[in-house]
């Protein structure tokens, strides 16, 4: 049971005095009739912090329509209030203009009660402009006892309620001669009404706080939450740092790999170097010596040919390569104009040409080249 509980009355208009009862510790320690129910229960002093209060609002009978319902062989409790809450439905004469709910009754029986959705929004709202968010809404009516094949009877003081089985009603002398007639009808005072009130924290299963009535709930993080989520915050930013730092170090430790095992590489042709760098300076000394690298005959003709791809009414009729890295060639096209465009691609590409243009004696357009590369 919680520590405080505290019920009222489900108001009709936004300025009338609700009776309520203060339920702690098992028993009811004050009751009364007061516009503000919350200030005039006293919970907690003005220099208090607020109790842990659960807050049920009653709602009268004659607000309220409540049915039973035959069990429903072979279904699920989920699937059995499913279907009562359908039945209801189907039984409303303005089935859209209320909210219904559900609840088990015993072990197999079905309970529905319906309000008007227009009644319990304004009642909310005015429940709520007084500081009141109850945590159930229940009829007044579903707190009496079952008294077998008695009914009972209770007042409570803006309520007066009869209920035999699932049949409650507002106690009106005309309903008691046509429902409850045939019935002794065995009132729920002092000590009894007390205790119905004190154990109303466990009779809120026919809450009409659902659906789009249902009670916001609001998180309130501990400080020991609040501590936890700022060390994950503080591990998750170190994380997304260490994450490129890890990387880092793994691309520079195989860097560092991959450049001692070309120092050793290079070791055994140009002897030891003390960085990359330095061996790329001396394997390149080492190709101009031998006559290689750049001055090697692949890489001007590489450039000729590439040339000579750009305009295909160009061949060559002679090619010589010399010791200096120079490649002579001869092109042949039908006019001059049409070996231009591979002189201008092969000075693009960056190579040094030189070019001496003659004509055969067939008449086509010859050009000697030379080409060098940088």
């Amino acid at each position: 049971m919680d520590q405080h509980l505290l019920l009222t009355a489900f108001p009709a208009t936004h300025d009338e005095a609700l009776y309520w009862w203060h339920v702690a510790d098992g028993a009811v320690r004050a009751w009364g009739c007061d516009p503000d129910p919350l200030t005039a229960a006293q919970i907690y002093g003005p220099d208090e912090p607020p109790a842990d209060i659960r807050m049920v609002a009653l709602v009268p009978s004659h607000l309220t329509s409540i049915m039973g319902h035959e069990p429903i062989e072979g279904a699920t409790p989920s699937q059995a209030l499913a279907a009562a809450a359908l039945a209801a439905k189907a039984r409303s004469l303005e089935s859209d203009q209320v909210h219904i709910v559900s609840a088990m009754d015993g072990a197999d029986g079905m309970v529905t009660a319906a309000i008007a959705r227009d009644v319990l929004g304004s009642g909310l709202v005015h429940l709520q402009a007084r500081n009141i968010d109850p945590d159930a809404i229940t009829p007044s009516g579903w707190l009496l006892p079952v008294a077998g094949d008695d009914a009972v009877s209770a007042d409570f003081g803006f309520d007066r309620v009869l209920r035999a089985g699932n049949l409650i009603a507002t106690d009106d002398p005309a309903l008691r001669d046509i429902l409850f007639a045939d019935r002794m009808i065995l009132p729920v005072t002092g000590d009894d009404f007390d205790a119905m009130m004190t154990g109303a924290a466990q009779k809120t299963d026919l809450n009409f706080r659902s659906g789009p009535f249902a009670k916001k709930t609001q998180r309130i993080i501990e400080p020991l939450q609040k501590r936890r989520l700022g060390w994950m915050l503080v591990a998750l930013v170190l994380v997304t740092f260490a994450i490129p730092l890890v990387q880092l170090a793994k691309y520079h430790h195989a860097a560092s790999k991959a450049d001692e095992a070309a120092l050793a590489s290079a070791a055994t042709v140009v002897g030891e170097q003390d960085d990359p760098e330095g061996a790329e300076r001396a394997l390149d000394q080492r190709l101009i010596d031998e006559n290689r690298g750049n001055i090697m005959f692949p890489v001007p003709a590489s450039a000729l040919y590439s040339a000579l791809q750009q305009v295909p009414n160009v061949s060559v009729t002679r090619m010589a390569y010399g010791e200096n890295g120079i490649v002579a060639a001869t092109l042949s096209a039908v006019r001059n104009e049409d070996i231009n465009p591979a002189l201008i691609a092969i000075q693009e590409a960056g190579f040094i040409i030189t070019a001496v243009p003659r004509t055969d004696a067939t008449g086509s357009a010859q050009a000697d080249i030379t080409v060098r590369a940088p």
